[in-house]
């Protein structure tokens, strides 16, 4: 016996899951989920930042970050509307761990650029120690004197530290200064070919290894290597002197040697030769 095509049943046409009554949940939960990522994006570019500039506690706050991303669900199932309850759940919780979050990373951008303009007051009193003390250092014109012997420099009569067996030339100049775990800027007001004094309020032990870049009048520019061989502090009873380090040259580059014997040459130490 054979059946008719019409008597065969057909699939129920209820047993297949709709998802039309759950498109506006879903669009809502789409954008909530974009917000979410465009947010995690912005502040992770500030705590990029931070990291780049070396600050430790960056590398933490990103990781932090990054986990707020999630990833937009799967809403193809029966359990369509299950899953948008749960995920819309997640991104609140989510958003009120990132509140927490940004109020870490601003605190730590607010210690970063308290710390920044702290060191540039210090660069910028330094600055003006430097101009003050060779302010002061300036000789007044005085009346002619007798005609100086040949080879005979005339200056400010300062004898030179032990040890030391170059002339000291004034110069006032920037120098970046750098060793293991310290970079800052500060200024010089004298050096010689085997050193020079930096005037600066980060002192370093004596005994550190530094590199040095400072440029000399008509824009030579100078890098070496040094190590530093003294340390002068901070001393309120004597105003007039500013601290700093004094950084003795261990490996000069030959060009680098003769820029700063032509310097030196050029000019008028700060002592009398012995």
């Amino acid at each position: 016996m054979r059946l008719r095509r019409e008597a065969v049943p057909s699939p129920d046409p209820v047993s297949a899951p709709s998802n039309s009554g759950v498109t506006p949940e879903a669009d809502a939960l789409a954008w909530s989920i974009s917000q979410l990522a465009a947010e995690v994006q912005t502040l992770s570019d500030r705590a990029a930042r931070l990291q780049q500039a070396g600050h430790p506690e960056a590398e933490w706050l990103l990781a932090r970050l990054q986990s707020h991303r999630l990833a937009s669900p799967d809403l193809s199932g029966p359990v369509s509307r299950m899953i948008i309850q749960a995920t819309a759940a997640a991104v609140e919780e989510h958003r009120a761990a990132l509140a927490r979050d940004v109020a870490e990373l601003e605190r730590v951008e607010a210690a970063v650029e308290a710390a920044r303009k702290e060191e540039a007051q210090r660069e910028a009193r330094a600055r003006r120690e430097v101009q003050a003390a060779a302010a002061r250092s300036t000789p007044a014109p005085a009346a002619p004197v007798r005609s100086k012997t040949a080879g005979q420099a005339l200056g400010r009569m300062t004898a030179p530290a032990a040890g030391r067996s170059s002339s000291r030339i004034p110069v006032q100049t920037q120098v970046d200064l750098s060793s293991d775990s310290n970079v800052f800027t500060g200024f010089s007001t004298n050096l010689s070919e085997g050193g020079v004094f930096v005037a600066t309020v980060n002192l370093l032990p004596v005994g550190t290894a530094v590199d040095l870049t400072f440029s000399l009048p008509g824009k030579v520019r100078i890098t070496v290597q040094g190590e530093v061989r003294w340390t002068r502090e901070v001393d309120d009873r004597a105003p007039d002197v500013f601290p700093g380090v004094g950084v003795r040259f261990v490996d000069l580059s030959p060009e680098a040697a003769q820029a700063l014997h032509r310097f030196v040459a050029d000019r008028e130490p700060l002592f009398y030769p012995e």
